[in-house]
């Protein structure tokens, strides 16, 4: 997720100053403020964090297998304020390592898409492989004046379609990779890449609203597990982004507008004959790019905030209050195993007045996959099966999660989590 300068109130830095020093129940930092040291250290332009998200799922009815699997994933972030520091006006470096541990019920499920969307990455080429320590995101972010910026560097895409009740990184809102991001693209945007990006903000975020174009072009191989300067000609990807914030009175909302074109790159052509080529024998037939175009939004319906309403840009509730959500996609649908992508619903935070940083939400999406269709004259057709996933969560950091899989297209997602049990940051 690319950063926005801070308030007009914090000029000294590019980040706002988190607050750690919330009681034990309200905070969500498990080792608060450590003093006043932390506070301390943010004030100098050094924020540093440690995530670590436990989870134990069962297939409850459906799916390829009924198990039951335990597995983790840690995030270490460290974000340097150059501005805040003195060392360079408009200048932060981000960073974020990850480690993963156990096994998910991603494989057994049934849908395309993982149901856990922590533990699908990193990206590995064996499901559910432990990862002792990898980079996925190291990025140097310069702004060139309050309207102007630059990234470049490896970085972590999985925040590039925020969404104020759908997004998360399947830790604080849905875990469903379907409510995360919008899947027309996720067979063909990388998780962790090189890339570089331009941004402008002709109207920056305030209470009032903004505005944010970022265009960027990265590596279309995955570079999870590596530095990415190898995946240079295994092609590249363009992406183009419209952000908008605004206010409806005091009910903020917003929308993303994007497209995606890779090129340079071997794409299977999937609704085509297999064909054969002297020297190769029989092959499946290829093209050189894709394309994919997404629209996502929010409004709130409700907010029990006191005081100016800031309209963020981070894709995390931060209202007290609820409202609605909806994602769209369309891919090509000649190389995209996903050509039509469609979900929706009800989100929310703070449902009980005493429990603020509690979220909650109920969605539902819809993929129209492409069939397999890679015939011979005289044979049939291959067409690989679908499946429902309807997920009903009562969530707690220390509690199961269930999941009930059958066959179809269609899925819902309930959640409720409230900051306790196993999950930690720190």
């Amino acid at each position: 997720m690319l950063p926005s300068p801070a308030p007009a109130a914090s000029p000294a830095g590019i980040l706002p100053i988190p607050d750690y020093s919330a009681t034990f129940w309200s905070n969500a930092y498990l080792t608060g403020d450590w003093g006043g040291a932390r506070t301390d250290l943010a004030n100098k332009g050094v924020q540093v964090g440690v995530e670590w998200t436990q989870f134990v799922q069962g297939v409850a009815s459906g799916g390829n297998d009924r198990t039951t699997e335990y597995g983790a994933n840690l995030n270490y972030t460290i974000n340097l304020d150059l501005m805040r520091m003195g060392v360079l006006p408009g200048a932060l470096i981000k960073f974020r390592a990850e480690s993963r541990y156990g096994d998910s019920v991603n494989a057994d499920a049934g849908p395309i898409l993982p149901v856990n969307t922590q533990a699908l990455f990193p990206l590995n080429s064996t499901l559910d492989k432990d990862i002792g320590l990898t980079i996925t995101d190291l990025a140097w972010v310069q702004f060139l004046s309050p309207n102007v910026g630059t990234v470049l560097g490896k970085v972590d895409t999985l925040d590039g379609d925020p969404n104020e009740f759908a997004s998360g990184r399947g830790v604080t809102q849905f875990m469903n990779a379907n409510m995360i991001f919008n899947p027309a693209l996720s067979l063909r945007l990388p998780y962790s890449t090189l890339a570089t990006s331009v941004i402008w903000m002709p109207v920056p975020p305030s209470a009032k609203g903004g505005i944010t174009l970022t265009n960027t072009v990265c590596n279309t191989a995955d570079s999870s597990l590596s530095s990415g300067f190898d995946d240079f000609d295994e092609g590249t990807t363009w992406t183009g982004e419209l952000d908008l914030r605004y206010a409806l009175g005091n009910l903020p909302g917003g929308m993303n507008l994007g497209g995606l074109y890779s090129f340079n790159q071997d794409f299977a052509h999937l609704n085509t004959r297999l064909v054969f080529r002297p020297g190769e024998g029989l092959s499946i037939p290829k093209q050189n790019s894709t394309w994919a175009v997404y629209w996502s939004a929010f409004q709130y319906l409700y907010v029990d905030d006191s005081g100016p309403v800031l309209i963020e840009m981070s894709g995390a509730a931060k209202h007290q209050g609820f409202g609605l959500f909806a994602r769209v996609g369309f891919a090509d649908e000649e190389t995209n195993p996903i050509d039509i992508s469609v979900s929706g619903g009800i989100g929310g935070r703070g449902l009980i007045p005493v429990r603020p940083n509690d979220t909650y939400g109920l969605g539902y999406y819809y993929n129209r996959n492409q069939t397999l269709r890679l015939l011979l004259s005289g044979s049939r057709r291959i067409q690989p099966g679908f499946r429902v996933l309807l997920q009903h969560r009562h969530h707690s950091r220390s509690s199961p999660d269930s999941r009930l899989a059958s066959g179809g297209l269609g899925a819902a997602e309930c959640r409720y989590r409230h900051r306790a049990g196993i999950k930690s940051q720190s």
